[in-house]
């Protein structure tokens, strides 16, 4: 089994050099109209909490990491599948944190996959990358057929600014995919590292030491151009942009502090959660917490 895969100009293998790897798969199952969590497997410092029912026909389950942390060298791998006509949503009960490095790399590589007629919520808590930390963050959706819907978000936060300390020294190769039958719908890629000037760009993060993208799926573009049009006239308290890509709509956010980001979040999957899933809104317990 190959648990790593690398990118363009990037030696995995020789980077990571002895660090702890984790790995971490699982698959939510349509059994008479209640979706199950099966075929789950793990080593390393990956786990999977025991799901529970807010909704009586489909689970949440939260990915736990129980180090706290993750080190140069260390390397985590998590496969997440969606079976025919299951449900399921996917958190983590607290931030991922990426220490410092003494100059190897971590790695974290997600792949989610929806076969067919599936509804995936995937909302984890940000990623925090501390200064001189050097990583490679994967997330990639996977959908077989055009007939699943997803609400997903990708939230990271750089440096530590609490302790006034910023991310000039490190370096983070981010990738957030989404794939509809094959076809590559939605790509976003970017590279910070001492020599970009993508922290301070005004047309890049503009000194924001958080960002957020959060996607919205369904097979029908007339009512994503309904929820496009929900989500461009609120006024957010924060700098957000909402596109529409045929059945994709697509938003962004930035800022400074994790509760505001949080909150536009929170705010937005108010919204799209009854236009796309046709459901009410029920409140993960984990983010009381």
């Amino acid at each position: 089994m190959a648990l790593f895969c690398s990118q363009k100009g990037v030696n995995i293998d020789m980077a990571l050099q002895e660090g702890w790897r984790g790995f971490l798969s699982f698959s939510f199952v349509d059994v008479n109209g209640k979706t199950v969590i099966k075929d789950r497997k793990h080593f390393g410092p990956l786990v999977l909490q025991r799901p529970y029912y807010q909704e009586i026909d489909r689970p949440s389950v939260l990915v736990l990491h129980p180090p706290g942390g993750v080190v140069g060298g260390d390397a985590l791998e998590v496969n997440a599948t969606f079976q025919p006509g299951s449900k399921g949503s996917v958190g983590t009960p607290a931030a991922t944190k990426f220490y410092r490095s003494d100059g190897r790399l971590a790695t974290q590589m997600q792949t989610v996959t929806l076969t067919e007629n599936v509804e995936v919520e995937w909302l984890p808590q940000e990623t925090l990358f501390f200064n001189r930390s050097r990583v490679i963050n994967s997330l990639k959706f996977v959908l077989s057929k055009a007939s699943n819907k997803l609400i997903a978000w990708d939230v990271v936060g750089l440096g530590r600014p609490a302790s006034g300390e910023g991310f000039e020294q490190g370096e983070l190769q981010q990738s957030l995919e989404v794939w509809v039958e094959d076809k590559l719908i939605f790509v976003d890629r970017l590279k910070i590292s001492p020599q970009t000037n993508l922290l301070t760009s005004a047309s890049a993060l503009a000194g924001n030491v958080l960002f957020a993208t959060a996607v919205f799926y369904q097979n029908e573009f007339s009512e994503q151009k309904k929820l496009l049009e929900l989500l461009q006239a609120v006024e957010w308290p924060l700098p957000v942009g909402v596109t529409q890509m045929n059945s994709l709509v697509v938003m962004r956010v930035l800022a400074s502090e994790r509760d505001e980001i949080k909150q536009v979040l929170f705010d937005a999957w108010k919204i799209a959660r009854p236009a796309i899933l046709n459901v009410p809104v029920v409140k993960p317990r984990i983010w009381n917490t």
